[in-house]
């Protein structure tokens, strides 16, 4: 396989020869042209424009003993250079029961300023062990390109401590990533790239026999300094899992290769780790940046424990809530359907199960999910953001969806009516933690009469047969460890089984309960207490339970029979037909349709029991395009999605006029033009209608696709009437009326000079 380096030097060479045009490819403007510089303040360094219980020592800036808070504003500072980045890292002293929080603004001039931003950690950029705190990457707004200023706001609260919060040092880095070619122009060059390399296409793309590699601006288009390309300190571990980040950059840019750059530089350099972190970027337009040297299986930094064996997908932008300052936003539709299929084809490639989870990752002890968001990890980043960290549960049947992965179990969680639990004290881990983003724990108890939580799940369960249960215990951050006496008591087909598990061993993962006979219906019980077999005071958790069928059942499958794929319709009610293959096992259809095809804004969203193959729905307007779609749930496993169809709705009929007539002296006739307009299918053609004044209309010209002729009276001495009727696309015909367009009364009269244009006899 020859590496993209390589081609690019082949094609370069062959342009040459051939004396053909060149893609500018290596004059193009890289990272090294970025500019970076750093302002480090501590001690006396810390001049106030204004500050109310804060003082500077030689030990830098604290905040006074004597009172519960503080705030200190800076004069502005001047940046060494022009900067479209800047990223805030600080050395505190941060005493337990203490708060201190750096906000930041920027400016052109240093008169007229930006928003105050709140800075939090940004623990992507961070190694264990790392003395100072990194802050967000805070982006200049676009339409400003690059300031000069930046103000900072120092905040600090802590009452009757010993040793007050302190600010020691704080440094910022200034980039200015702004000169170098935009998203487009590297995607210009990255498809002429891939259309020059021809056959070897693969050895650019990374595409397989299974789900293609998406289109990737790879490294060695938009990262071409010498920096760029090493080998030394490359590691490599095979991908079982896959991590979704955010960048926790400001969402004031749309420059986002210049962003690209802007990360490239901090951390390659700035943080010392010679390289971008992530494996690969995407930004809010959906273009995706191939991100850590190395190509397949590199181990980048971005998860500290979890680098190797993790492939990390960073959405460029912050998707926390919107409440937060700054806001976070919703990832937007082109950076998801990126993200979806870069994972999809990693998880093809490499055999990934994303509804699963396992603990495979060489340098971690617990279990993790095989699709997950970079808190997942830890438990102690808020990292992708809540707004993106919500789609992760989607993003799994997306992907699953493409690569063909069909999930067999069924599943009960603590949020649906198969739970109940007792009215006791439920405890909730942060940062959405739980599978499907959600658990209750509570703490372990070795005393019988100190036991007062229990949960019991009551799985819907849709035959007979036998099934293997797992309960799920999720790796979440709560300060101490899992029981390892947690007792399940099963109540199955053939009687009752007690199950003891240690979750503490197990905790990440789903943990198998057994295999069991078990009755259609629910009378299926699993029950957990709170009541250990081993300790008192550590973790017990309730979370989902699934459960597998041992008997295979067929997978049903749905293919669409109308509306045709594109076809426009003229009414507004709408039959919609499908089939249903192996349907004995389905029991709910629904339908889904939708004004866009990520099926984001429902038009209609119906579902009925059991397996349903046809509906009418009444449309109360037209639609330039609509989405519509099937899926089933069934017993065996989880819900099958039929394919997206795509068709057109345009109940309204058009409109046409005749224009005013012309008499052509010459040809004893009159010239008629028409025209018509319609909002949504276009006109196709026209029917033409004249009749003698106060006589019946007659047809003359039928679904002509002309939009003028020559008519000749019969009767020179009469008066004629005109009126013409549009048909669209869709089959709409236009309603007509007795009354007329225009009549030859009406028409402008041609002299009986006609000039010829000349021809040149060869």
């Amino acid at each position: 396989m020859k590496t993209l380096s390589v081609w690019l030097l082949l094609v370069l060479t062959m342009l040459a020869l051939t004396g053909c045009e060149t893609v500018d490819y290596l004059d193009a403007a890289g990272p090294a042209d970025a500019a970076i510089a750093d302002i480090v303040l501590s001690s006396t360094d810390f001049v106030a424009q204004t500050a109310e219980g804060m003082t500077v020592t030689e030990d830098g800036l604290s905040q006074e003993s004597i009172v519960t808070s503080g705030i200190f504003v800076s004069q502005p500072l001047e940046a060494p250079i022009d900067f479209n980045a800047v990223v805030p890292q600080w050395i505190q002293d941060l005493p337990d029961a203490a708060a201190m929080e750096l906000q930041l603004r920027t400016s052109a001039d240093g008169r007229t300023w930006g928003p105050w931003y709140h800075v939090h950690a940004q623990i992507d950029w961070m190694r264990e062990g790392d003395p100072d705190t990194v802050g967000e990457m805070i982006l200049v707004p676009s339409e400003d390109e690059t300031h000069r200023f930046v103000q900072y706001m120092i905040t600090s609260e802590g009452a009757g401590l010993a040793s007050p919060p302190q600010l020691r040092e704080l440094r910022f880095t200034f980039i200015d990533s702004t000169q170098g070619p935009t998203a487009e122009s590297l995607m210009a060059r990255q498809e002429a790239l891939e259309s020059l390399a021809g056959e070897s296409e693969e050895s650019l793309t990374g595409t397989t026999d299974g789900f293609p590699k998406p289109f990737v601006v790879s490294r060695s288009v938009w990262c071409q300094h010498p920096d760029c390309v090493y080998s030394d300190g490359l590691e490599y571990s095979p991908v079982t899992h896959l991590i979704v980040h955010h960048t926790v950059s400001s969402n004031t840019s749309t420059n986002w290769a210049a962003v690209v750059r802007a990360i490239w530089n901090f951390h390659t350099y700035s943080r010392g780790w010679g390289d971008i972190g992530y494996n690969y970027l995407v930004d809010p337009d959906g273009v995706i940046y191939e991100g850590h040297f190395g190509g397949d299986d590199v181990v980048g930094t971005h998860a500290s424990g979890a680098n190797a064996g993790t492939m990390a997908v960073a959405l460029i932008g912050t998707f926390t809530d919107p409440e937060d300052n700054p806001p976070g936003i919703i990832p937007p539709s082109p950076m998801v359907d990126s993200a979806v299929n870069l994972l999809s084809w990693k998880a093809d490639q490499r055999d990934i199960n994303v509804f699963d989870a396992s603990d495979t990752l060489p340098n971690i002890d617990w279990g993790l999910p095989n699709l997950m968001g970079h808190r997942d990890v830890y438990g102690t980043t808020e990292c992708p953001g809540d707004q993106a960290h919500r789609l992760l549960p989607s993003m799994r049947e997306r992907v699953a969806q493409n690569i063909g992965l069909v999930d067999n179990n069924i599943y009960v969680d603590e949020l649906s009516t198969g739970f109940t639990s007792s009215n006791s004290n439920w405890l909730v881990p942060p940062y959405q933690c739980g599978y499907d983003l959600h658990a209750f724990y509570t703490w372990s108890t070795d005393d019988p009469a100190d036991s007062s939580n229990w949960g019991e799940w009551r799985p819907s369960v849709p035959a007979t047969g036998r099934y293997a249960i797992d309960a799920y215990v999720p790796y979440c951050r709560t300060g101490r460890s899992e029981t390892s006496g947690a007792t399940y008591t099963v109540t199955h087909a053939d009687g009752v089984t007690d199950v003891t598990v240690d979750q503490n061993a197990q905790v990440g993962l789903w943990i198998p309960l057994g295999e069991y006979n078990l009755n259609a219906g629910n009378s299926t019980v699993i029950r957990l207490t709170d009541l250990s077999t081993t300790d008192s005071g550590l973790g017990v958790w309730f979370d989902a339970l699934r459960l597998r069928p041992l008997d295979a059942l067929p997978t049903p499958e749905i293919s669409n029979v109308d509306p045709r794929q594109d076809d426009w319709q003229n009414q507004r009610v709408i039959n919609f037909d499908w089939q249903i293959i192996n349907p004995e096992a389905v029991t709910q259809t629904r339908l889904q349709v939708s004004s866009d095809e990520n099926f984001t804004t429902l038009v209609t969203d119906q579902s009925w029991p059991g397996a349903v193959s046809s509906t009418s729905v009444d449309f109360n307007t037209d639609y330039p395009e609509l989405f519509w779609r099937v899926s089933v749930d069934w017993t065996g496993g989880a819900p099958v999605v039929g394919p997206s169809g795509r068709m057109r709705l345009d109940a309204t009929p058009p409109d046409s006029s005749i224009l005013q007539p012309q008499y052509v002296y010459w040809t004893r006739s009159f010239r008629l033009n028409w025209s018509g307009q319609d909002a949504l299918s276009g006109i196709v053609a026209y029917n033409v209608d004249f009749r003698p004044e106060g006589e019946n209309w007659v047809r003359w010209l039928s679904n002509t696709t002309l939009t003028g002729a020559n008519f000749i009276a019969p009767d020179p001495s009469r008066v004629y009437e005109f009126r013409s009727q549009a048909i669209d696309v869709a089959g709409n015909i236009e309603p007509v009326t007795d009354t007329a367009d225009v009549a030859t009364t009406q028409a402008i009269r041609l002299g009986n000079s006609l000039l010829l244009p000349m021809a040149t006899v060869p």
